[in-house]
């Protein structure tokens, strides 16, 4: 399989990359600095930015499914995953290329969801201290959800560091509120193989009692 990513310079996108080559398959990342890449086989670095719409049609072209594991950046775009996503929702279906799985926020809401008191004390802290990335991914989501793209929307709570283990899946409130990188990872490249959760935002978090292995 051919891979479009975007973020990949990030923790999560980096993880998301290491696995996707050792599966197998070949991968063209969209950098604004390519040398942050180690070279590897199977591996395409395109200099570019996100928020240019040619940069993305580049990246996107020739590919199987696009990843995009981008988050907010300190000193960055304030709006760098709508424009990402206004970007991606235009280009790909010109470019044939219509399955893209993302990762955002488990504090994005999506219709399903049964937040509990901690969940909802969550949301209403990064209402409070991070409203404007809400926001952004907020609209990020609204752009894809909107689209004829076969989506996935992956949302994940706390990130943190640690191997890849068993996750669980569903709307918020039936979910934990930390998950490692690596599982994530795992989690997005096995939707764009398997062709799983199609036009859904599950939330996942670590299975209970795993740490990873």
């Amino acid at each position: 399989m051919k891979i479009g990513l975007l973020g990949g310079t990030g923790r999560t996108g980096q993880q998301l990359l290491r696995l996707a080559l050792d599966h197998g398959h070949s991968v063209q990342v969209l950098a604004r600095t390519p040398a942050r890449l180690t070279p590897a086989a199977g591996l395409t670095a395109i200099k570019g930015d996100v928020s240019n719409r040619a940069d993305v049609a580049e990246v996107v072209s020739g590919v199987d499914v696009v990843l995009s594991a981008l988050g907010p950046v300190r000193g960055g775009s304030p709006t760098v995953m709508q424009d990402a996503a206004a970007h991606l929702v235009s280009v790909m279906p010109a470019a044939g290329v219509l399955r893209l799985v993302t990762l955002t926020g488990a504090g994005v809401e999506h219709a399903g969801d049964q937040p509990g008191p901690v969940d909802r004390v969550f949301r209403g802290i990064l209402r409070l201290t991070q409203g404007a990335v809400l926001a952004d991914a907020t609209r990020h989501v609204d752009l894809i959800r909107e689209s004829p793209l076969q989506w996935t929307v992956v949302r994940a709570p706390m990130l943190k560091g640690g191997p890849a283990g068993p996750v669980v899946s569903g709307p918020v409130g039936r979910v934990g509120t930390q998950v490692t990188r690596a599982s994530v990872a795992a989690f997005m490249l096995a939707a764009a193989e398997d062709g799983t959760f199609i036009r859904e935002a599950p939330a996942v978090s670590q299975a209970p009692g795993s740490r990873g292995r």
